[in-house]
């Protein structure tokens, strides 16, 4: 490694009472894969957005490229001495061609007037073709791509401008494993052509595959920074969370699922199609009471529709849902949640919040016709308030306010009012937990297994729906595997292997397939 590409000195930055980096150093060498670890809150988005100019850090130096920055400065200024970055949530607009929203803003033209489309789109294919040869098709409307694909036209947007060094801000946490390593290919690539690379996460493996170096980040501070090979996935958790981590499982208790008498039965459901979308199909599982059944598949084959049908969002077109000697086919909201169904949903910030509002508030929605709090209409807030205040205590939200607005909550912490919300409902008798750690530390990780494992003790039913195979089996007692809105294959955890989970996924062995009890 050459000379320092950014250096970073005792920088600190508050956010009201809260100290969001505290006289934080760092140094990024040239031409290398610099790993940014720590929990959810930790302070990595934070300093990096300094880097970037979106934030102004109060005290503390930043040389970029050998020219010391001011302490307050734009994007712009980082973008012209070759700083980019990718937000985890891409800016790009869908109903634009690829090579539209790559060239916006620096754009070629004809007699200085009209857009050449054709300058632009040979540009494109040249930065593509330059750099590791990029698989996007300039001329495709970005509404029509994956979320991997649009990854890639924000890489080729800084490169286009010319980068020298490339932040990327939770990059794997919407990719398929597939998608990874197609990124993971890149950034090796792109740091063979001398381009400094940042990656900002909590997934430690990821972090062993592709980094040179690792700071690990903890409450604000630099805990220490770490070569990848000599070091290990057990010292970096122990850095990011200060103790050891530890696994989780279920318990085998000998009981067949022959014997169990199920709480649920999804019989013969049908989902009308919705555009590309893939609608269940006679689709048949039982969740058992104090049993964890989780159903495995590749995104987009119905475990949305599952999702949406069992919390009252989409309408049954056909089939019911059997319960105590009731047969649902009206699976409205209100019922639903009659039923005893919390859910936590796949995408927390776009279907568990409302951003803009508090704590307290987001804990209380949907409980103002809860006995214990309501009165002829009006709240209590008092209980309320006494209710929140022993909600956050028990599931550990920080800040531990409950005046904190959920926008400026870490990750973790918002799905920890999620959690709070919808599993201390009266009378819930089933949990449908879709996605529950996407995006989430290892620390709010092992938290979210912990708390279903305790629900799963307290006799409560859970359906778990996870695109994590290693989740997936740690967790459940049973597994179904879903394809094309239907379960394929459904058995005791113990007794599938993950090959033959993958297998059923991918549509082979379909002959071989264990009917669904």
């Amino acid at each position: 490694m050459s000379e320092a590409m950014i250096s970073i000195r005792d920088v600190t930055i508050r956010f009201g009472n809260l100290v969001a980096n505290d006289r934080v150093s760092l140094d990024v060498n040239q031409g290398e894969i610099m790993a940014l670890l720590g929990e959810n809150g930790a302070g990595k988005s934070t300093l990096m957005k300094i880097l970037y100019g979106l934030y102004t850090r109060e005290s503390g130096e930043i040389v970029i490229n050998g020219k010391t920055m001011p302490r307050k400065f734009a994007p712009l200024d980082a973008i012209k001495l070759g700083v980019s970055m990718v937000p985890q949530h891409f800016m790009l607009i869908d109903s634009f061609t690829v090579a539209e929203n790559i060239i916006l803003g620096e754009e070629h033209t004809l007699n200085k007037v009209l857009f050449d489309k054709q300058k632009a789109i040979e540009k494109v294919e040249w930065c593509c073709t330059e750099f590791g040869g990029i698989q996007i098709c300039p001329e495709q409307r970005v509404a029509e791509l994956t979320l991997g694909a649009k990854q890639k036209i924000e890489i080729v947007k800084a490169l286009y401008r010319g980068t020298k060094v490339l932040i990327l801000d939770e990059p794997t946490t919407v990719l398929t494993p597939q998608e990874v390593d197609e990124l993971f290919d890149l950034l090796r690539s792109l740091r063979e052509k001398g381009i400094t690379i940042i990656i900002i996460t909590h997934k430690l493996h990821e972090v062993l595959a592709i980094a040179h170096r690792v700071t690990v980040m903890r409450l604000g501070k630099k805990i220490a920074t770490f070569e990848t090979e000599k070091t290990s996935a057990k010292e970096l958790s122990r850095a990011m969370v200060g103790k050891d981590i530890t696994s989780v499982h279920v318990e085998e208790n000998g009981s067949e699922y022959e014997k169990l008498e199920p709480c649920f039965y999804l019989k013969d459901l049908n989902t009308k199609p919705q555009g590309d979308r893939c609608n269940l199909k006679n689709f048949n599982l039982k969740l058992y009471p104090g049993k964890i059944v989780g159903v495995a598949g590749i995104d987009g084959n119905g475990q949305t529709e599952l999702v949406e049908v069992l919390t009252g969002v989409s309408p049954l077109a056909g089939g019911e849902i059997v319960t105590g000697g009731q047969c649902i086919t009206a699976n409205a909201l209100d019922n639903m949640r009659a039923l005893g169904i919390g859910v936590i949903p796949e995408d927390r910030i776009e279907q568990g919040l409302v951003l803009d509002l508090t704590i307290r508030d987001n804990i209380i929605i949907g409980y103002k016709q809860d006995k214990r709090f309501e009165k002829r209409g009006i709240l209590n807030m008092k209980r309320v308030n006494q209710y929140v205040d022993d909600l956050i205590k028990k599931y550990d939200i920080r800040p531990a306010r409950r005046s904190a607005v959920c926008r400026f909550v870490s990750g973790g912490n918002q799905q920890k009012v999620v959690l709070a919300r919808e599993l201390e409902r009266t009378g819930l008798q089933a949990v449908v937990a879709s996605q529950p750690t996407r995006g989430l530390d290892v620390g709010a990780t092992q938290f979210t297994h912990g708390t279903l494992l305790k629900l799963r003790a307290e006799g409560k039913a859970v359906l778990l729906v996870s695109s994590d195979l290693d989740e997936i089996m740690a967790l459940s007692d049973f597994i179904g595997v879903i394809r094309n809105g239907e379960i394929v294959a459904f058995k005791k955890a113990s007794e599938f292997t993950k090959d033959e989970i993958g297998l059923f996924m991918g549509g082979s062995n379909v002959d071989e397939v264990t009917e669904c009890q």
